[in-house]
């Protein structure tokens, strides 16, 4: 049986070693993903055969992401079947792309059935596109934008620590506002950013906050995947300006993404709202992924 446990920060190199041999676009093979949301997830790491394995328990089911490492697959697809039924449960494996599909397709030929995950499809901007808002189809950010410095006088800042009790507040306030049920997407994302602050000196992430009329109005954290992806973290603004997600998202690219090919915003989780305002910003990929359970035989 596999010897998994949970991440931690001292994980950080040996976690890194693996996810460098790995090309992916992918919000969740990041270190910095899986220990912020380690304990919303209940993210664990195992070694076996020259592969990473990362494990998630959710909704009662252990769920694996695809192995990490450039070895034979064989032994450790195996070896992970093999995990599933000790606990138990139906073997699933998740964040599969087309390309991971097709190689597990090749090494073990009908031995799996794919479903697409459409509430796991991770949306992918050209962050010149959201650093700009150029082009007809993002004419309705640039209108907010132009409210935002019509009305209120804003401004930028990096979150540092003679501001971090300000983002602190702005985020408690944030939640309470909305006052969400524990299973929410979130509540869930609440958990996660709070660990951020927390570790704030621990972990060298990019945070930025936005003001209108000096107030704290909107705060976003990200980090990059590769030298190809930005990953943004986290993002809230105010209920009560117009135009402040528009402002922060725009200005957390500029401050720190232009250097990037796409910014990865995640998933969707399903909820239709969150899905209408990725869409809005007319993304370049909508990363496809799938679920792999064993096929009956």
């Amino acid at each position: 049986m596999l010897s998994f446990r949970p991440v931690t920060l001292s994980d950080k190199e040996l976690i890194n070693s693996y996810l460098k041999q790995q090309h992916t676009r992918l919000f969740t093979y990041s270190f910095e993903v899986l220990f912020l949301w380690r304990n919303v997830y209940d993210f664990q790491i195992a070694e076996f055969d020259n592969h990473l394995l990362i494990k998630t328990y959710v909704d009662g089911c252990h769920y694996f992401l695809f192995p990490v490492g450039n070895d034979d697959l064989i032994p450790t697809l195996e070896a992970m079947l093999d995990h599933s039924f000790c606990l138990d449960c139906a073997p699933v494996i998740g964040q599969i792309t087309p390309e991971n599909k097709e190689v597990m397709e090749r090494l073990m030929p009908g031995k799996f059935k794919f479903i697409p995950s459409r509430n796991e499809y991770e949306y992918l901007y050209e962050s010149e596109k959201l650093a700009t808002l150029s082009g007809k189809a993002l004419q309705p950010k640039r209108n907010h934008i132009n409210f935002v410095e019509k009305n209120y006088s804003w401004q930028f800042e990096p979150i540092t620590p003679e501001n971090i009790g300000e983002c602190i507040a702005f985020n408690d306030a944030w939640d309470y506002h909305y006052n969400d049920n524990p299973e929410s997407k979130r509540f869930i994302e609440n958990k996660a950013i709070n660990d951020y602050f927390l570790y704030y000196d621990k972990m060298p992430l990019d945070g930025g906050c936005i003001r209108l009329d000096g107030k704290v109005a909107g705060i976003s954290v990200g980090t990059p995947l590769n030298d190809e992806v930005y990953l943004c973290l986290f993002e809230k603004a105010s209920h009560i300006y117009r135009g402040s997600y528009t402002l922060i998202n725009r200005e957390m690219i500029r401050h720190y993404a232009t250097g990037y090919k796409y910014v990865n915003r995640a998933e969707d989780g399903g909820v239709e709202g969150l899905r209408q305002a990725k869409m809005s910003y007319n993304p370049a990929i909508l990363q496809e992924v799938f679920l792999a359970e064993l096929a009956e035989q």
